[in-house]
């Protein structure tokens, strides 16, 4: 028997979340490139971490409740991956701007393991490569992370 998905919701605009980024999906700058936000097959969404769950404004305390979320549930995390982060209201409105046909959502889903799972909806085609270059460029300089310290 499968267990019941938790009942998702949009995030606030002033929240945040954190996308996971593999070593590949990073630039020689440091900053995510669009692969970090690109769909994989099978995917209908990006998978990303609600940093506001952890706590309401301290960054470190954050990411570091992300690693542990993360490592908790089984996920290897590399020296060279980064979290990139995405205030949820600049990220929807940037590809609204750049791409007014994109349906960018940001919502919640919580996990039995890992409450602060968020999804990141809108990236599929006819859509995708741009709403992945929006994305990417949404993410601020000073907010990108290392995936372990």
């Amino acid at each position: 028997m499968v267990p019941a998905q938790p009942e998702s919701r949009e995030l606030p605009p002033g929240d945040s979340v954190a996308r996971h980024c593999r070593p590949r999906a990073i630039l020689p700058n440091g900053r995510p490139a669009r692969a970090a936000f690109t769909l994989r097959p099978g995917e209908t969404y990006l998978s990303a971490n609600w940093l506001e769950y952890f706590h309401d404004s301290d960054r470190p305390v954050q990411i570091a409740g992300v690693r542990r979320a993360l490592t908790a549930k089984g996920f290897q995390l590399r020296r060279a991956a980064r979290f990139a982060v995405l205030n949820v209201g600049d990220a929807i409105a940037t590809c609204r701007a750049g791409c007014p046909d994109a349906n960018l959502r940001i919502v919640a889903l919580g996990e039995t393991h890992d409450p602060s799972h968020a999804g990141i909806y809108g990236v599929a085609p006819p859509n995708n490569v741009a709403v992945a270059a929006l994305l990417a460029a949404a993410v601020a300089p000073d907010d990108v992370y290392p995936a372990i310290i």
